[in-house]
């Protein structure tokens, strides 16, 4: 695509392992006007902006990025897309404890925002690597993060709040019974809890941070 169209290129990749792995692979391949920038949340400041900011004169970027890139962070002179419709999101287990990172096929409006950074300035163009069946099969919607999260830290700052619980507030997307109760029993076994109160510890525990 690139010796075909003008402009840098976005690259949407599931995690840091891959965007590591291309990277790589494309270092060889790519011509010297062409700047290789990764993109994610752990990256220092300075190579974030690097991938930001525009290329210098007479070059152009290639940005390996994860979701980070579909709404966060605006990237400058970004006219061809390339998504590899996955990503990479934790997922709390409330039968185990446990949270793990699982990889998954994106949402269609997660789709429709990374199609989005192509060419905001111009017309551009968005390939989705994935077959149209498969992406009219997609949610429409992504799942909002307290559905699928450990939520033992939110109902400790709530508890700190004086609230008696997450029923007493009003909830865009009403937490799971399952993971508040995981939570509960989570913080019961820290000694965080003394019946449906923190307890001098959870207290202390709060304040520390």
């Amino acid at each position: 695509m690139l010796r075909q169209e003008s402009g840098s290129l976005l690259l949407f990749l599931p995690g840091v392992g891959e965007i590591q792995r291309v990277q790589e692979q494309l270092a060889s391949r790519i011509g010297s006007d062409v700047l290789l920038c990764p993109l994610y949340g752990a990256l220092s400041l300075n190579d974030q902006r690097k991938a930001i900011l525009p290329a210098p004169q007479g070059m152009r970027k290639v940005v390996l990025a994860t979701n980070i890139a579909e709404t966060s962070l605006t990237i400058e002179g970004i006219r061809l897309v390339v998504d590899c419709a996955q990503e990479r999101v934790a997922r709390f287990d409330p039968r185990t404890g446990l949270t793990r990172l699982i990889t998954q096929r994106v949402s269609q409006a997660s789709m429709t925002q990374r199609a989005g950074r192509a060419g905001r300035l111009e017309p551009g163009i968005c390939l989705h690597l994935i077959a149209k069946e498969q992406a009219e099969r997609a949610a429409a919607q992504s799942e909002p993060e307290i559905l699928q999260s450990d939520l033992s830290g939110l109902l400790m700052e709530l508890l700190q709040w004086g609230c008696s619980g997450p029923a007493q507030m009003s909830w865009l997307d009403q937490p799971p019974t399952v993971n508040l109760l995981a939570a509960k029993r989570l913080l019961r076994m820290l000694g965080g809890l003394d019946g449906e109160r923190l307890s001098a510890q959870g207290q202390k525990n709060g304040s520390a941070g």
